[in-house]
């Protein structure tokens, strides 16, 4: 039987940014985030991880793209918002503004569960 490890007093901020990245750029830009701007945002100290996640099965002219970054709580996030991502965002305009641009959300984690070890009961 598989068990379910749950979270249900969560504090993580999910900052999810939503770009929509012409086909003709995707490298570079893919380059751009993975090399410089994650890093950057990583280095700031108020995030644990990231995931880049990308829209299963498009056929278009561009791509629509998911980053999304966990804040380990509010404080750590309010202070990334304050603090950060006004130069952060800045930058990233100045290079891809209009040809790749981002919608970002905030999110509350209210639970989290993932998956652990199957229990065997034939061992106990």
């Amino acid at each position: 039987m598989r068990q379910i490890s749950i979270n249900r007093r969560s504090n993580r901020i999910l900052y999810n940014a939503t770009i929509s990245v012409e086909a003709s750029i995707y490298p570079e830009w893919l380059a751009f985030m993975r090399e410089e701007h994650i890093p950057k945002i990583l280095s700031t100290g108020c995030f644990s991880g990231y995931k880049i996640c990308r829209m299963v099965d498009e056929t278009t002219k561009s791509y629509t793209v998911a980053v999304q970054y966990f804040s380990v709580n509010s404080d750590k996030f309010r202070i990334y918002q304050t603090q950060f991502a006004p130069d952060l965002q800045e930058e990233y305009l100045a290079r891809f503004g209009s040809i790749a641009p981002a919608f970002r959300t905030v999110l509350h984690a209210l639970e989290e569960g993932e998956v652990v070890a199957d229990i065997n009961r034939s061992e106990n």
